[in-house]
């Protein structure tokens, strides 16, 4: 069936393909299968099957291999992929780095901690605004640091969308969701604090579980001031559970920050906005089991699109993600946070998988690349600091 609809099916990024995937598409593609990919853009290799042995098996299968000339619709003067290249193969001393340093298309910034991050981005976007940049990227290691990006433009009041992170979209969703079953006896204090502490662990996305999420399911002791708090916002949904829909989807929107915990707020505060225009239908309906379970059952619909990478707000002028959502994205300046509590795994130089994710990420942009160095940055990333040094 799928070959007699399809005589053509097209897969980008084959090289980021594991072995049930490759199945899969043998299976849809019996028609012909074109395949497009790039085995120094391999960024997924921490998915089990995704391997540059998987991406050579792909290749001698194939009936025909075409190598593309080198060339970038983003970037046409070629000055930017050089750059890229050069910084996925560690020659930093390479003379696509001097030359981008020397024309402007690549600046380093040394030396910036955290509080230093919202004025120095601030500056930056008003830079690049003035100098023809239609869009801007902020792309940072960490879910963590994104979020906490997000929340330093927030406090600036410069406009800007967080682009990904769909777990913690979806998760924030949920944990409203779950707090308005509480007020009809529909659930619990624990499932309040499961709620919560998934959401925390999908906003930080750290190597272990944030310690505040463990102490949200008892694993460790929870502050007093929290348990203080949970127990008062509990106080409140059962409160809201004699008043209209919208008294108790205004608590629930309002919860995280009110506990104080200190992270994920701009993620809650787009969670909540969605949230808010999904309850609409339900917002002058006294609050019963009825109309918490059809929020409920819009909620999930759209937490499972939440999940699936549904992106509310690919239109914005400043974006900010993590180097493993710019896969396909671009934006004429690209700003590169870096900080000294970046985890790139276990690697040593040169780097090899690493690199690449520095190649993809580079690459986005088509215009500039700006690099925001901490002052003890990883080794990864050391290099861009002698490179400025040197100039």
């Amino acid at each position: 069936m799928v070959t007699s609809r399809w005589a053509l099916v097209i897969c980008d990024e084959v090289q980021d393909t594991n072995e049930e995937q490759w199945e899969f598409l043998q299976l849809i593609g019996q028609g012909r299968l074109l395949l497009l990919g790039d085995a120094n853009q391999m960024i997924y290799t921490f998915i089990p099957g995704v391997s540059p042995e998987r991406l050579r098996l792909i290749r001698e299968s194939a009936d025909r291999v075409i190598e593309l000339e080198p060339r970038s619709h983003r970037d046409p003067s070629g000055a930017i992929p050089a750059l890229a290249e050069a910084v996925r193969l560690r020659q930093f001393g390479h003379e696509a780095v001097q030359e981008a340093l020397r024309t402007g298309r690549l600046t380093i910034h040394q030396n910036v901690d955290h509080a230093q991050h919202q004025e120095l981005l601030l500056q930056e976007i008003e830079a690049a605004r003035k100098a023809g940049s239609r869009d801007v990227g902020i792309f940072a290691h960490s879910n963590r640091a994104v979020a906490e990006l997000a929340d330093q433009l927030e406090q600036a009041e410069m406009d800007h969308v967080l682009v990904g992170i769909p777990e913690a979209h979806a998760e924030a969703l949920a944990a409203m969701g779950v707090q308005c079953s509480l007020a009809i006896g529909q659930g619990t204090s624990a499932d309040i604090r499961q709620a919560l502490a998934l959401f925390l662990t999908a906003t930080v996305r750290s190597q272990e579980p944030p310690q505040m999420a463990r102490a949200l399911i008892g694993e460790v002791p929870l502050p007093g001031l929290v348990e203080q708090r949970l127990g008062e916002l509990e106080a409140t949904l059962m409160a809201a559970a004699s008043g209209t829909m919208d008294d108790l989807v205004t608590v629930a929107m309002q919860s995280w920050e009110g506990l104080a915990i200190g992270a994920g707020y701009r993620v809650w505060r787009r969670a909540a906005s969605h949230f808010r225009r999904l309850s609409q239908p339900l917002r002058s309906r006294e609050v019963s089991q009825e109309s918490v379970q059809l929020l409920r059952d819009i909620v999930e619909r759209s937490r499972v699109e939440a999940l699936i990478d549904l992106d509310y707000s690919e239109r914005g002028r400043v974006k900010l993600m993590n180097y493993h959502q710019t896969k396909g994205r671009e934006a004429d300046t690209v700003i590169h946070v870096f900080r000294s509590d970046d985890y790139f795994g276990r690697e040593v130089e040169p780097f090899e998988e690493t690199s690449r994710l520095l190649n993809v990420a580079i690459s986005r942009a088509r215009q500039r690349v700006i690099v925001i160095l901490p002052p003890e940055p990883h080794p990864l990333v050391e290099p861009f600091a002698a490179v400025s040094r040197n100039a």
